[in-house]
């Protein structure tokens, strides 16, 4: 099975976050403006708290990673980019 660059990988991870959050989970309209320096909550992807624990457990599934209920409240801090980073960082498999 072939590696998938890190970069393929980042903008999978990254439309995943965005169909979620848009299609999905209903919290934004569109993706306009939308960036990877967009905060994960108020004035970017709008995500509240019970919402990003939708999200994380939707990641962890579709992803292969683990991430502990103490460090969700940390990823409320994040951009969107930087979401994208965490998970690549805690192992996420195509």
């Amino acid at each position: 099975m072939p590696i998938m660059s890190t970069s393929i990988l980042e903008d999978e991870i990254r439309e995943f976050v965005l169909t979620s959050v848009i299609d999905e989970m209903n919290i934004l309209l569109s993706r306009d403006g939308i960036t990877d320096d967009s905060p994960v909550t108020v004035g970017g992807l709008e995500i509240d708290s019970l919402s990003l624990i939708e999200l994380t457990l939707r990641l962890e599934t579709r992803f292969g990673v683990e991430i502990p209920d103490t460090d969700i409240e940390p990823l409320a801090t994040l951009t969107l980019g930087g979401l994208v980073t965490e998970v690549v960082r805690r192992g996420a498999k195509a």
